[in-house]
């Protein structure tokens, strides 16, 4: 016989039970007349390329001028410990992903214009599987996965539209990207090397050529923007929901802005830190451009918005990290501790920063989870971060992996609050300051290098108390040295070649040969 308390406590169970009976019945009825796929939200994914953490006003620096990214990322919620790879194709590759680079063999510099390859065809990415849930899934900007064989391209890999770049940088003017092959055969790059150059702009995979002659002269944040709003006006619901991932140009080299963008900095006496705060300045307003056509078109209400850098900015071109230490391509945290946010109507909670760790290989999981979908992740490096992210909860990432590169002779991980370091972390070591003064750049960097301490690895940092990671604790904690080794050990069991070394520069892939235009079919 059942007592008075249990009674109860059965009473409330049925009850729920019940309310859980009319609330699927609702949901099949919801489902059946078509309200259930008007509730996929819309996903605009922005990637700004090598903003420094030091770039963006909304980590404090009041003298460059971001009003539209700080607004969004203080209405939504800051990510204050995302990490990132240290370069350009190793990062896109974990969006597109969820896989570590080291696991595809990107690990290793990027995808040069001379190189035959790019990210894995078997690879299903993240665009595939929103198709596969009924979105229109569209890019524009910066691809940097491959693109010698037409399949290595956007609309072989889920996109339904593509306006962009294949490569990692060019002119923002001309559009024009050079490159370096040997004069004959297959030779790694030495003293013989000639030059080419050609055209990277394209529409699809066709008219390369016209399409950058269309837009010579335009500057391409200005040629994105306008792209983006014009997908964005001529979105209809039939459609379905609309994936946009917009990897901007900006702020990679060369250092070139309007004028007008340029002369809101006159007060900053170095000219390369001037000109890059120009170039953050005008992408900042592109953006507020096109969350104001979602506004318009009346979409920005069912939008979610995620922002996040590829990687930490090169002090070399006039991006700044501070306080964090180092500069792109490296494994310090100011190559990898990534400036990013999420914005939107599904976030519970919104206005504050979020303190867990999060990694780049999570947004593919975590997109497709925000669309409705699932991945197995037990195929995966990423981590469905979602329920954490909409509701202020535990991140599921205790760790991850900076980069394991035999080639580069480097291996970072990163197991709860410890940091191991092992080989050359990079180029650049020391914290920099903002520069403002008029010394030349490499002046100033010579200058600032001076400061670091005279310190080789290997290096064990305790990010909690030490994130500046100027303290190294390998000699004194030889048990915690053991841990992070042993897991050191377990990631190079699945360690892949890097496909970097294993693909000489090849002279087919000459512009010359194609109308003047980086194109595919050379591979």
């Amino acid at each position: 016989m059942l007592q008075a308390s249990s009674w109860v406590s059965s009473s409330r169970t049925f009850g729920t039970m019940a309310a859980a009976v009319v609330t699927f019945a609702l949901l099949v009825i919801a489902g059946c007349s078509g309200v259930h796929a008007a509730a996929q939200p819309h996903i605009l994914f922005i990637a700004s390329d090598d903003m420094g953490w030091n770039d963006v006003g909304f980590h404090g620096n009041e003298a460059i001028k971001t009003p539209n990214l700080d607004a969004l990322a203080h209405e939504g919620v800051i990510l204050n410990h995302t990490y990132v790879q240290p370069v350009c194709s190793p990062t896109r590759s974990c969006f597109m992903s969820g896989r570590f680079p080291f696991h595809t063999g990107l690990q290793h510099a990027v995808i040069k214009p001379e190189r035959a390859y790019g990210l894995n065809l078997t690879i299903t990415t993240t665009a595939q599987h929103l198709k596969e849930l009924g979105y229109s899934t569209h890019i524009i900007g910066k691809w940097h996965l491959g693109f010698c064989n037409k399949e290595y391209t956007p609309t072989q890999r889920g996109f339904d539209s593509f306006f962009g770049y294949y490569l990692g940088a060019e002119d923002y003017y001309t559009h024009q990207r050079s490159g370096s092959v040997p004069k004959s055969g297959h030779d790694e790059l030495g003293k013989g090397d000639r030059n080419i150059i050609g055209l990277d702009l394209h529409r699809d995979t066709v008219d390369t050529y016209n399409n950058a002659l269309d837009e010579n002269g335009t500057y391409s944040t200005y040629a994105f923007a306008k792209e983006a709003v014009n997908i964005v006006k001529n979105h209809k619901a039939q459609d379905g929901p609309l994936y946009l991932y917009l990897p901007f140009q900006a702020n990679h080299g060369p250092l070139e802005a309007p004028d007008r963008f340029v002369h809101m900095y006159d007060n900053i006496k170095n000219s390369s830190r001037r000109v890059l705060s120009a170039m953050v300045t005008a992408m900042d307003e592109a953006i507020g451009n096109i969350t104001q056509a979602y506004k318009d078109q009346g979409l920005w209400e069912n939008t979610m918005l995620i922002f996040t850098t590829d990687n930490g900015g090169p002090v070399t071109v006039g991006a700044n990290n501070w306080p964090l230490r180092g500069s792109k391509a490296t494994v310090w945290e100011g190559g990898t501790r990534g400036s990013a946010f999420i914005h939107g109507f599904m976030l519970n909670k919104t206005g504050y920063t979020y303190n867990g760790m999060t990694h780049a290989v999570d947004w593919y999981p975590t997109v497709v989870s925000i669309a409705g979908g699932k991945v197995d992740t037990s195929d995966i490096d990423g981590l469905d971060v979602w329920p954490a992210l909409q509701n202020n909860l535990t991140s599921p990432r205790t760790g991850f992996v900076y980069n394991i590169d035999e080639t580069g002779n480097v291996s970072a991980i990163r197991v709860g609050k410890y940091k191991y370091l092992k080989g050359h972390p990079g180029g650049r070591n020391s914290w920099y300051p903002v520069p403002t003064d008029q010394s030349p750049l490499e002046d100033y960097l010579l200058v600032t290098e001076k400061q670091a301490p005279p310190e080789t690895g290997p290096w064990l940092f305790d990010l909690d108390v030490d994130p500046l990671e100027k303290n190294n604790l390998y000699s004194t904690m030889p048990d915690q040295v053991k841990v992070m080794e042993a897991q050191l050990a377990e990631y190079m069991a699945g360690y892949v070649d890097d496909l970097f070394s294993k693909h000489l520069p090849d002279p087919k892939c000459d512009p010359a040969l194609y109308n003047g235009a980086w194109t595919t079919g050379w591979c």
